[in-house]
């Protein structure tokens, strides 16, 4: 998921789900003036959940690409979507970014294949730096604190918020949980200015991930990441309310595997994950300067 500061159309790291594009804005309303929008009586998460489903339910994560991306990104077929990644590999070895040439049907990929040198200004524009009041979903405003206290109990723990501001902290923190990227889990940040150790983590990281799980090729085609993050994001909400399917832990993992697959690694993930949020005692997740990064990304002294 990703997030902009001004209206802007960026495409970078989320679903995580993370790295999705949208047309953002970020204006001067206030928490108080965002969660007054609620219906009586009807919670913060059911709110802007309900908000996204209406988008997911419409087809809207089958979109292509924004305009302006390079003309040689966006020429997969529809049959490309079923190919097994290593198969699709070995027919396209042409192809340089495979991020860059799903991007018509799968627009979040924009961008992930070209970070370039630089994986901390990508984590931190992603994660925390991009603060954002989106045009189709209600927020508290990523830099405040305001939004209601949760807790989420899955397969991969317990965790909660003093503030859940967004749709996508919802559905991206415990994704990011459960991949063990958040800061103060599994990652030395440090590393993320080395280029070759960062993306050397990213591939030991993917390794570990098909270890634990053993996902059949069938299981991570781009088509079925495409399908399967409405899923991701259904169930999030199911388990927050205590009824239908819960998120699962496989499924979040299944997700950033296909892009393990694509990329040889998933290091632009890793870097939009430290930066989403932090790990705090108690399992609490936070965010932006709770969690020793300022607005500009950079750690405080």
């Amino acid at each position: 998921m990703v997030r902009a500061m001004a209206h802007l159309v960026l495409a970078t790291a989320f679903s995580g789900t993370a790295g999705l594009t949208f047309q953002l804005a970020v204006g001067g309303d206030s928490a108080k003036s965002q969660l007054s929008a609620q219906e009586p009586g009807k919670s913060w998460p059911d709110h802007v959940m309900e908000q996204m489903e209406a988008k997911w339910a419409a087809g809207f994560f089958a979109h292509g690409a924004p305009s302006g991306t390079a003309p040689v990104c966006g020429q997969s077929t529809f049959q490309e979507l079923q190919t097994n990644i290593p198969k699709w590999k070995e027919d396209h070895p042409h192809v340089r970014d495979p991020f860059c040439h799903f991007q018509n049907h799968a627009f979040w990929f924009a961008g992930q294949g070209s970070v370039g040198e630089d994986y901390r200004s990508f984590g931190m524009y992603s994660g925390v730096r991009l603060e954002w009041t989106s045009t189709f979903c209600d927020s508290t405003a990523e830099t405040s604190m305001a939004g209601p206290e949760m807790a989420l109990h899955y397969d991969g723990g317990n965790i909660t918020w003093t503030h859940a501001r967004s749709f996508i902290d919802i559905v991206d923190d415990p994704y990011c949980y459960s991949l063990g990227w958040l800061k103060g889990q599994n990652l030395d940040g440090a590393l993320m200015s080395n280029r070759t150790a960062w993306e050397e983590v990213a591939r030991r990281e993917c390794e570990m991930i098909q270890e634990e799980y053993r996902f059949d090729d069938e299981e991570v085609t781009v088509g079925r990441h495409i399908f399967t993050t409405p899923v991701y994001f259904k169930q999030t909400w199911n388990s927050l309310k205590g009824a239908g399917p819960p998120i699962t832990k496989r499924l979040h993992k299944e997700h950033v595997y296909t892009k393990c697959q694509l990329g040889d690694g998933a290091p632009a993930e890793m870097a939009y994950c430290y930066y989403k949020g932090c790990v705090l005692p108690g399992n609490r997740i936070g965010h932006s300067t709770e969690c020793g990064y300022d607005l500009s990304g950079m750690a405080y002294d």
